[in-house]
């Protein structure tokens, strides 16, 4: 979350944005997808990586190759109503 742009202009109006929302995380060399919460605000950025995701989120999306480093696709989920399931999906 603090690397995204204007974090440090719009603080506030971006944790807003965050609060409510769930991800979409796609592993576009595999295809496979999860739902997950965003959690924390890694990975730093001197680590190379794209995901900082937990342990489960990192092992389905296939992200366990020790350096965990690969391409991943963001969506963001409008969840105000906490309502969108968590876990993996499939895609069509």
């Amino acid at each position: 979350t603090f690397l995204a742009p204007g974090w440090g202009e719009r603080t506030r109006e971006l944790y807003a944005f965050f609060k409510h929302r769930r991800m979409l995380v796609v592993n576009p060399e595999n295809g496979k997808a999860v739902v997950a919460v965003i959690g924390d605000a890694g990975p730093g950025a001197s680590t190379g990586k794209h995901l900082g995701g937990s342990p489960e989120v990192m092992h389905y999306l296939e992200r366990v190759d020790g350096a965990a480093k690969g391409p991943v696709l963001y969506y963001f989920i409008d969840d105000s109503a906490a309502s969108t399931p968590l876990g993996p999906i499939q895609l069509l």
